[in-house]
């Protein structure tokens, strides 16, 4: 009952937002400007035919059914997530097919919630690292009545989840075999190398990787294997890896909405909009060298890229020994500094872990409040 009120309380929040200048919003809060997002998805998108390639967006950056669904409406074949509670959700309330787990379901809790998924998304697919994890699949499958479409996840150098190049094509071959789960093919994601200044070196170490899992998949499909699909890149290998013929798809996440890491690398085509900001507003204004914000660690997730003052010139944002609730505004170059209550805009360092700290999205046309989105899979961690 409590939880019932306070849902009626948010939803009339929601409707006193709507048709707010974003300037009015309390804060800290996440702004979604709808244009930007729709330029960067149509911009992937477009990219992605224009090289003869499949789109299958990561939806762990944003967690969002509604930046879900504008996705899969402007071309995309389906959605990626990492976690089964994620998959789970998108495919029983967010309506999603073609979701791909690229992360392995291991454990018979996480096993019982994709046989959940698989009831009201039967193309799911999952990748896989191992025979045992590959027979458990099978098995509870089998026991299900259900098929389970499989990928091979590859260790591309990260060292995190994926079977070493050398071993893949005997535990593709191996699963192949076993009546309920269906090959299709392999991933392999450089998650390490995303963030690489250079652009030509980041190509280069990217092309070595994935060339050599091309190699797999083609031995695969001399073996008569249904291996048509290879998946793996992100936003910031896409437009390499596109020129791999190899590569079928590519799953990017944050360049819907970006943020200061990506936005500090070297691109190949056009850099995208930062679509998704924060806006923080100056609580105290009481020294000469700076003012402090209500947003810090508990508000943005901290790397070592700091988040990008984007309203005003010459200010600079650090976080550093001001704690989880705040964070400090400095000036340079002798700018002026901002006054008590001024809302700051800022674009976030790390998108993905910012996002899940905040429950909605504020979304704006012309800086002006017009809908306001869950962020669905945020805590979606099992």
């Amino acid at each position: 009952a409590a939880s019932d009120v306070y849902k009626r309380q948010i939803l009339l929040y929601m409707i006193a937002e709507t048709g707010k200048h974003k300037l009015e919003l309390d804060t800290p809060c996440l702004v979604i400007d709808k244009s930007k997002l729709i330029h960067n998805i149509q911009q992937m998108q477009t990219f992605a035919n224009n090289n003869s390639k499949s789109v299958r967006p990561h939806a762990k950056t944003h967690k969002c059914s509604e930046i879900c669904q504008l996705q899969i409406e402007n071309g995309a074949i389906g959605i990626c997530v990492t976690k089964v509670s994620e998959a789970y959700w998108l495919a029983r309330y967010g309506g999603v097919s073609g979701i791909l787990i690229t992360s392995p379901v291991v454990t018979n809790h996480k096993i019982e919630r994709l046989i959940e998924t698989l009831r009201f998304a039967p193309d799911t697919m999952v990748v896989v690292d191992n025979n045992k994890n590959a027979n458990e699949l099978n098995a509870a499958m089998c026991a299900a009545g259900f098929s389970l479409n499989v990928l091979v996840d590859i260790d591309a150098g990260i060292g995190r989840t994926g079977i070493q190049m050398e071993s893949a094509v005997d535990l593709a071959v191996a699963m192949d075999q076993l009546p309920n789960l269906n090959f299709k093919g392999i991933q392999c994601y450089s998650g390490h190398i995303q963030h690489i200044q250079d652009l030509d070196e980041r190509r280069k170490v990217s092309h070595d990787t994935l060339k050599q899992a091309g190699e797999i998949k083609q031995k695969l499909l001399d073996l008569g294997l249904d291996c048509h699909i290879q998946t793996g890149s992100g936003t910031g290998t896409f437009s390499v890896d596109s020129e791999l013929e190899c590569v079928t798809e590519i799953q990017p996440g944050s360049y819907t909405v970006m943020d200061a890491e990506y936005a500090a690398i070297n691109y190949s085509v056009e850099k995208f909009l930062p679509a998704m900001t924060m806006l923080t507003t100056v609580i105290s204004a009481n020294q000469d060298t700076h003012v402090t914000v209500d947003a810090g660690t508990k508000s943005l997730y901290k790397v070592d890229e700091k988040p990008k003052v984007l309203s005003h010139d010459n200010l600079v944002y650090d976080w550093d020994y001001f704690g989880d609730e705040h964070g400090k505004i400095s000036p340079i170059n002798n700018a002026s500094l901002p006054k008590l209550s001024e809302v700051i805009e800022l674009m976030v360092a790390h998108c993905d872990p910012t996002i899940n700290l905040f429950d909605y999205f504020y979304v704006t046309e012309d800086d002006l409040v017009v809908d306001k989105w869950e962020i669905n899979l945020r805590g979606c961690a099992q």
